[in-house]
């Protein structure tokens, strides 16, 4: 068995709960604990080696997303010749095995049940993602009791992430009755559960419920498809490594209000969820309250609302390649509105 984790989880004692449940199973192990957010295909390549040489059979990937795709990486790797990034794209990875169990400590990527990975290409500055049937993890642990640890930053631009899924999936054009559902249900939880459980990691309850918030808008947005936003937050932090949850954050209440024209009664709905009180207002009004339901949200989770407020600045070059970057992966194809480069030009200047 080979664990996948970074060293924050190293450091919290989480691994050591882990390790001593292995242990007294007589389950035989070996760790890699240096997971950094973004992992790259260069340190899937080296965890790959350290599986062969300790001729493992399985993997455990706990942590944030990224330790989950570092395990989903490996055993893509340790199944399928040669280098990765051949596999980009949908369904291109031929071979499964060996199999993962996935452990979150954060709710928010939703990784634990998606057949989705993404990985830094350093070579191309470039975060590429790798879509198969065989990357479903076989199995999910959720333990709310894992989210006590979890540094309040964090615990909001997860939390955000988590929103993301489920906003996007709900209002994609690949949207479909179980993926608005799930959605839906996501987006209900996170407006109860995401304010007190940033407050307090310690309130179970919460935890538990932004859990399955995020595990639920994991299976929303891995069928229902996520659209503009995470187009551009992935070059986002390819190239300026602003972290994921971050960057969606930012990014989300613009791309809705760019896309709140398509289906008003979808963003209506959302900005109910969400707390708004829409009587009385047009049909418009009441959509683009989700907007300001969502900035709130933010604000309220102390989350600087720009890319400015997070040192982040961008050229009118590197933004011209940001946004091309974001349309070429074809992510933004499922945005509900049809997006040209342009558009995601004018909606990282807005998040400037």
């Amino acid at each position: 068995m080979l664990i996948c984790t970074d060293p924050g989880i190293a450091n919290s004692g989480l691994l050591e709960r882990l390790e001593k449940i292995l242990t007294s199973a007589e389950i035989r192990y070996t760790v890699f604990k240096e997971v950094q957010p973004d992992p790259t295909l260069e340190v899937v390549d080296t965890v790959r080696q350290i599986y062969l040489d300790n001729q493992c059979d399985a993997l455990i990937g706990i942590g944030g997303g990224s330790s989950i795709d570092t395990a989903k990486g490996v055993s893509a790797a340790v199944a399928n010749p040669g280098d990765l990034s051949q596999y980009e794209g949908k369904n291109k990875l031929p071979n499964r095995w060996p199999d993962i169990i996935a452990v979150p400590t954060t709710a928010g990527t939703g990784s634990e049940v998606t057949h989705a990975m993404v990985l830094k290409d350093n070579k191309r500055k470039y975060k590429m993602g790798i879509l198969s049937q065989n990357l479903h993890p076989k199995a999910a642990i959720l333990d709310p009791e894992l989210l006590t640890t979890l540094p309040r930053g964090l615990a909001a631009i997860t939390g955000m992430d988590a929103l993301s899924h489920a906003i996007e999936s709900y209002t994609s054009n690949q949207a479909q009755p179980i993926t608005e559902a799930l959605g839906l249900h996501a987006i209900r939880l996170i407006a109860k559960y995401l304010r007190p459980f940033v407050a307090r990691r310690t309130d179970l309850e919460a935890a538990s419920q932004m859990m399955l918030a995020s595990t639920i808008a994991g299976a929303a947005f891995i069928w229902g498809r996520v659209a503009a936003v995470h187009a551009l937050s992935h070059p986002l932090g390819g190239r300026y490594k602003v972290p994921h949850g971050l960057a969606n954050s930012i990014l989300l209440p613009v791309v809705m209000e760019f896309n709140a024209s398509t289906n008003q009664e979808k963003f209506k709905e959302i900005a109910i969820l969400l707390g708004e009180n829409v009587e009385g207002l047009s049909l418009r009004e009441a959509a683009l309250r989700s907007v300001h339901a969502v900035k709130g949200l933010i604000a309220d989770l102390d989350i600087p609302p720009t890319l400015g407020a997070n040192n982040v600045s961008l050229s009118p070059e590197e933004i011209q390649i940001v946004a091309q970057e974001a349309f070429d992966s074809g992510v933004a194809l499922a945005n509900p509105k049809v997006t040209t480069v342009n558009d995601l030009k004018n909606i990282l200047q807005q998040a400037l």
